[in-house]
């Protein structure tokens, strides 16, 4: 068996980046995600799997791995690079799910009786109504 070297597979790597990006949104198309990870059996594997990664501690021990340095590197080169971008794609969507949310807590908000000096007051009659307007319910 003849293997490539290391500057073969890299190169063959780069040339793929003309191709690979439409032959993964073809095959994302195609797929139907939604039907197999809604299963009550994708439900077991996931309970099961948290379970063991919490009694493993795999996250606490792969945190452990990687020096805040780098985290803070990569998050702020990779994530400052699109979270522009990422917020400007979304704003139709957050309107459509927040805005809704939003004005029926400034409505609530601007019909809220006055500030007085008991605190427990203010809590039942003005924060819990806040707090249930955010929930979606009626005080």
């Amino acid at each position: 068996m003849v293997l490539k070297t290391k500057e073969q597979a890299k190169a063959n790597l780069e040339n793929s980046i003309s191709y690979i990006p439409s032959r993964y949104a073809e095959g994302v198309r195609a797929a139907d995600w939604a039907t197999p990870a809604g299963s009550d059996q994708a439900e077991k594997n996931f309970a099961s799997g948290i379970s063991a990664a919490v009694a493993a501690k795999s996250r606490q021990a792969a945190i452990k791995k990687t020096p805040n340095t780098l985290w803070q590197t990569n998050a702020a080169e990779l994530g400052g690079a699109v979270i522009g971008t990422r917020i400007a794609a979304s704003l139709d969507k957050w309107a459509t799910n927040w805005g809704p949310k939003y004005d029926r807590v400034s409505s609530v908000v601007r019909s809220l009786p006055p500030h007085v000096q008991d605190w427990r007051a203010n809590i039942n009659q003005r924060l819990v109504k806040t707090v249930a307007a955010w929930k979606g319910e009626s005080a």
